[in-house]
């Protein structure tokens, strides 16, 4: 009885502090700038909450090529996180409460994060162009 009792405390913390952790890197992708190339992409993530938009930047990144090994590692957390808050999003979606607007601000900061890594890919992309990073540095 005692195991299973430290086994679900175990796990309630973990989890606890996963979301707190994943949380913590959402908000310190918001206090980035958007280079001009995803700019527009922001601002139409600021107009669109929802899954939808997460959505598409996640396709454009499929188009942008990824140059490190891992690099949809984060983006696969933040989507597991979004998947979570979708589900009392629609829950709540008729309700237009605080805690709907909170969803809502949750899921575009998801969308926000995934901007920031296409940001920082397309940056890294064009720079291997370009030749200033070759094979050694990255």
């Amino acid at each position: 009885m005692h195991e299973l009792l430290v086994l679900i405390l175990a796990l309630t913390l973990t989890s606890y502090l996963c979301i707190r952790y994943w949380r913590a890197l959402l908000w310190s992708a918001s206090q980035r700038d958007l280079s001009e190339a995803t700019r527009e992409l922001g601002s139409w993530i600021n107009c669109h909450p929802g899954g939808g938009s997460l959505d598409l930047v996640c396709a454009l990144m499929k188009l942008c090529p990824s140059l490190e090994r891992g690099s949809d590692r984060k983006l696969f957390f933040v989507r597991a996180y979004d998947a979570i808050l979708s589900v009392p999003y629609r829950l709540t979606a008729n309700a237009s409460g605080e805690k709907n607007r909170w969803l809502a601000a949750e899921r575009r900061a998801c969308s926000y994060f995934a901007a920031v890594l296409l940001d920082e890919r397309i940056h890294k992309t064009s720079q291997w162009y370009a030749g200033q990073i070759t094979d050694a540095a990255s």
